[in-house]
Order: structure tokens, then C-alpha cells, then sequence
């Protein structure tokens, strides 16, 4: 009767750093007072002029797309005291505004823009979101998969060398998250701060050093030894 060999079980993890090919831009344009006219036409005008600006920067080819995907408008009730010696006074009030986002692959020309937006009274700049192309993106993940695989044998190759097996062959691998009854490691794409690229911006614009993408894997395998 043969002795059974043993089994390794081990972990794969690999991890790629990449310059962001894509700043996303997002900003809000909201306005607020007593008239609900006047803060619809203001918030209309301005987010016009926005959209012309984003369209521009999409036509010249320093940005890639852009967006406009939400409108708000509400009235809502607010107590004000006209002077020290008046009781407090319920107001109505009204808001209205709408969402624009940008996505630029010419950097410097964001930071330009991002400054320029800022100064428009209404005008919210409420962060940039940075990314890959989506070609760069699926080609490095298909990358950092391969890359956890043959982690994963290596680590189970140096076990078996440790303790005097000869090699190993695959009897399972299980991509992060799907091995039964283990919770998952957190793989995917996030933000890092290796091999920053230099900062963009001028002195008529916003100074700003985009992190690395982060594109990591984990699998776990099953290794037995031959």
C-alpha cells in the first residue's frame, strides 16, 4: 500500500504599480435663495457654461469623455433671526444645481481646468478620481493573475524542498475570496504611492502628483508532492 504524499497549501500574491492614464474630474454646480426662478435660471446658466467648457476640452482631445448625470431642485425651510431683538423667523429657501464630470488624459491641461472651474462662483470641485485605460487596466490584472500563480508554485516548490520531496503538481487553485470557508485578502486595483510622475500644474493651476496604480492578485492552491 502506498503511502499518501503530502500536501501543500499555500498562498499567490503578485502586485504591479502603474502611472494613472486617467484623471476624472467631478464637480457640482449649486446655487441656493429665496427665489425659486432665480436659482433655477442661475444654476442653469452656469452649468451650461461648465458643459461648453467640458465639451471644448473633449474636442481639443485633452479629455475623453464627459458626463452630466444627475439635477437636483428642492425647497426646504429655514429659520433666520432678522436682528438681535426679533424672534426667529421661518424662511423658505430653495436649492437647485447638477453634477459634471470630466475625464482628461492630458494632465496638465486638468490641473489648468480644475483651477479655472474653482474660481466659478457655484462651482464645487469635489475631488478627481484617478485610473487606467481599460485596455492597460484588464491587461495588467491578466498579468498579476499569472503572476500569483506562479508564486503560488514556487512557494509550494520551496516546502517540498525543505523537506525532501521532489516537485509538486496542482490539485486545486482558487482565485481570493472563492477558497470554502476562507474569507478573501482584498486583491484588485487601488492607488499607491510608488514612481509618482512628476507634479502637473503650472502657477495658474493646481499642483498635483497622482499615485501609482495598484493592481494586485491572491490565489491560494493546493500543491501535492511527486
Amino acid at each position: 500500500m502506498f503511502a499518501r504524499m503530502p500536501v501543500f497549501s499555500v498562498q499567490g500574491h503578485a502586485t504591479r504599480h502603474q502611472p494613472a492614464e486617467r484623471g476624472t474630474i467631478r464637480l457640482a454646480v449649486q446655487f441656493r435663495g429665496e427665489n425659486r426662478a432665480s436659482v433655477l435660471a442661475h444654476a442653469a446658466r452656469v452649468h451650461a457654461d461648465v458643459v461648453d467648457r467640458a465639451k471644448a476640452h473633449v474636442a481639443s482631445g485633452a479629455a475623453t469623455w464627459w458626463g452630466s448625470q444627475a439635477v437636483l431642485a428642492w425647497a426646504f425651510d429655514e429659520w433666520v433671526k432678522p436682528s438681535p431683538n426679533v424672534d426667529q423667523v421661518k424662511v423658505r429657501r430653495f436649492r437647485a444645481g447638477a453634477d459634471v464630470q470630466v475625464k482628461f488624459q492630458d494632465f496638465a491641461a486638468l490641473a489648468a481646468w480644475a483651477a479655472e472651474v474653482a474660481a466659478i462662483e457655484g462651482v464645487a470641485v469635489n475631488g478627481i478620481t484617478w485610473a487606467l485605460t481599460d485596455a492597460r487596466r484588464d491587461g495588467l490584472q491578466r498579468d498579476v493573475r499569472a503572476d500569483a500563480a506562479r508564486d503560488s508554485v514556487e512557494r509550494a516548490r520551496a516546502y517540498a524542498d525543505a523537506l525532501g520531496y521532489g516537485d509538486v503538481r496542482l490539485l486545486a487553485l482558487f482565485e481570493d475570496g472563492l477558497r470554502p470557508h476562507v474569507s478573501g485578502g482584498g486583491g484588485g486595483i487601488g492607488t499607491g504611492m510608488r514612481g509618482a510622475p512628476p507634479p502637473v500644474g503650472g502657477a495658474q493651476a493646481f499642483e498635483m502628483r497622482p499615485d501609482d496604480i495598484v493592481v494586485t492578485a491572491a490565489v491560494t492552491a493546493d500543491f501535492e508532492a511527486v
